[in-house]
């Protein structure tokens, strides 16, 4: 077993139109941007405990040789699903609906309780909107 602790985390995810995503997370779900950086377009994001990254896809990475971070070919075959908990998914669900959010699922409850649904981001990723029971 590992001896260190974790103190945060979060996926990076490669986005197409850099401008597009960011405000997708920070207009539309309410990230805040914690550091912002330039050529390329990369951006430390968070809400409460979630942290996320956006990076422009097609650059390679100066400390991580021969990878090139692309989003994925087929939006319906995403590599990554973001999950976000929340207090009230029907709420939340009305509220960014409202707000123009786009939702691959309509909130769904399931006979143990809970209930979850499923967000679409600019290049396909899934936001997965989570109530535990």
């Amino acid at each position: 077993m590992a001896s260190f602790r974790v103190l945060s985390g979060g996926p990076i995810l490669a986005v197409s139109d850099f401008a597009a995503s960011l405000a997708f997370y920070t207009d539309g779900l309410g990230f805040s941007i914690d550091a912002r950086f330039e050529d390329p377009s990369f951006a430390i994001l968070s809400n409460g405990p979630v942290g996320l990254c956006l990076f422009e896809q097609g650059h390679p990475a100066g400390d991580l040789p021969g990878y090139v971070m692309t989003v994925p070919a087929d939006p319906s075959t995403p590599g990554a699903v973001l999950v976000l908990r929340v207090e009230d998914v029907h709420a939340v669900h009305a509220e960014l609906a409202a707000q123009g959010v786009p939702f691959a699922s309509e909130p769904w409850s399931p006979p143990w309780g809970g209930g979850r649904c499923f967000a679409r981001d600019p290049d396909g990723y899934l936001v997965e909107i989570e109530t535990l029971a």
